[in-house]
């Protein structure tokens, strides 16, 4: 139960400094509770990796183009790029970040039950 509230607890902070950045204006407090959330979740899989819970496999594409996407239209946004939609390429980057964390709890439920090999 450590690792999972290792988890829970970066979502959490990355919410929380969604949050911070969005409605209370703390621009620094904000990232730095998003880039602590992150690294959390970071530690997280790789904690479950190396215990061979997680057998990483092509869901990492699932993560990497959310995140490619996320940060671009991050990026975009600020500099008023008028060609691409900012905020569909966040929101793409949102789903695919889902996605993949949908597919790794699948995958790490699958193999606690020995179903992978």
């Amino acid at each position: 139960m450590k690792s999972k509230a290792l988890l829970f607890i970066g979502i959490a902070m990355l919410i929380t400094g969604i949050l911070f950045r969005k409605i209370f204006s703390f621009e620094i407090t904000g990232l730095i509770l998003i880039l602590t959330g992150v690294l959390m979740k970071t530690v997280y899989i790789i904690m479950k990796a190396r215990s061979g819970e997680y057998m990483p496999g092509s869901e990492l594409v699932f993560l990497f183009t959310g995140l490619a996407l996320f940060l671009s239209g991050l990026y975009l946004r600020s500099i008023s790029f008028d060609y691409i939609n900012p905020a569909l390429m966040i929101v793409t980057g949102i789903t695919l970040k889902v996605i993949f964390i949908l597919l790794f709890v699948k995958k790490v439920r699958q193999n606690r039950e020995g179903l992978i090999e």
